[in-house]
């Protein structure tokens, strides 16, 4: 049944009027008077009585009127709930993050959305980049923001971020390091570094090797808070984006020195899953993460 014709059976019979209810609808009453009759064929009855006063409800038309009413309440709610989800998506997006981009984007990105789509929630996964590739490959999350250290692009994905790569050290071991030191230096350095596989740490093997030396790899720890610790009491080097370095590194107890000759560049890619579609929230939440990262 078309929903039309069924408000316009309602507005009659509240109206009493053809001449009213087609003013009501903006329709023409001979348009209104063809929509009845078609609805009275479909259900087999007359649902009203013309008259010269108007129209008259008859008994067919009493008993459907209250169910029709029904009919129309539920077909409107609906209406109005799918235009709440258009206009304010809901629903959990799952994100996978590098260590080095979670903070502060996933608090940001919380505080956003809970004040401009409260419908929205997050679920928010920490891993590196080999990790965050594939939970995207196998569905695991929606989103996803990894590092890269070639020079094309991927295609798909967003560039987020673009930062050279430093060596963050305990001043004490290298107390007279200036801003930039060439990459030979880490020949000397120990080192604690992501777990392997990683792609940060296959890109600094490569260069060393090119370079004939190998990396002095002490430690492998799978967190950026393993890492902090094992540069503070351990007394450890380690290698990071230089916005990381600088963020979690700012005081006077370390130094910080872009490696360069050769120079090694990060780039943070935001991409969503192939294997699952993106929903109206992740889409939301992927505009989102463009916003922060572009203002940070």
């Amino acid at each position: 049944m078309d929903y039309r014709v069924l408000r316009a059976f309602c507005d009659i019979a509240e109206n009493g009027s053809l001449t009213r209810a087609s003013a009501v609808l903006g329709e023409n009453q001979s348009a209104l008077s063809r929509q009845i009759s078609g609805l009275e064929d479909e259900l087999g009855g007359r649902l009203f009585y013309r008259t010269g006063r108007g129209m008259l409800l008859t008994e067919l038309g009493k008993r459907l009127l209250p169910r029709i009413q029904i009919i129309l309440g539920e077909t409107e709610t609906l209406v109005r709930d799918a235009q709440g989800e258009r206009d304010s998506p809901s629903g959990t997006v799952e994100i996978g993050v590098v260590p080095g981009m979670s903070r502060p984007l996933i608090s940001e990105l919380c505080a956003r959305l809970r004040k401009e789509f409260p419908g929205i929630r997050l679920r928010a996964l920490e891993g590196y980049s080999g990790q965050v590739e594939e939970w995207l490959a196998n569905g695991k999350i929606e989103l996803g923001i990894f590092n890269s250290y070639g020079r094309g692009s991927i295609k798909g994905a967003d560039l987020l971020k673009q930062s050279g790569v430093a060596l963050v050290a305990p001043r004490e071991l290298v107390p007279e390091l200036g801003t930039e030191v060439p990459f030979s230096l880490l020949r000397d350095m120990p080192l604690v570094l992501p777990p392997k596989p990683n792609m940060l740490v296959s890109a600094l093997a490569d260069i060393a090797l090119r370079q004939n030396f190998a990396l002095q790899i002490v430690l492998e720890a799978g967190t950026g808070a393993l890492i902090r610790d094992a540069v503070q009491h351990a007394r450890l080097c380690t290698v990071l984006p230089v916005f990381t370095a600088q963020r979690d590194y700012a005081n006077n107890e370390y130094v910080i020195a872009r490696l360069v000759k050769p120079s090694l560049q990060q780039k943070a890619w935001l991409l969503p899953s192939t294997q699952r579609p993106v929903t109206r929230a992740a889409r939301v939440v992927a505009h989102m993460v463009r916003d922060v990262a572009a203002h940070a």
